[in-house]
């Protein structure tokens, strides 16, 4: 099983949470803004410390941003 980041979603919430552009949210994440973006784009893995400050500064629940697909 593969999971992923689900990018439009993350994007989605980051704008209602007023983050008007990635760069913007992977200040708040501390997060390098390339990092972010490869992040999203699922070219990276993610650690369980930054996915905990994503759900955090975003204020949402690990089903909102991960999706889990059979291989």
């Amino acid at each position: 099983m593969k999971i992923s980041l689900r990018k439009y979603r993350i994007l989605e919430i980051a704008e209602t949470k007023g983050y008007k552009s990635l760069k913007e949210l992977s200040g708040e994440l501390e997060l390098h803004p390339t990092a972010l973006s490869q992040l999203v784009a699922n070219n990276t893995n993610f650690t369980k410390e930054t996915l905990e400050k994503l759900l955090t500064v975003l204020d949402c629940d690990l089903g909102d941003i991960v999706e889990a697909k059979k291989e």
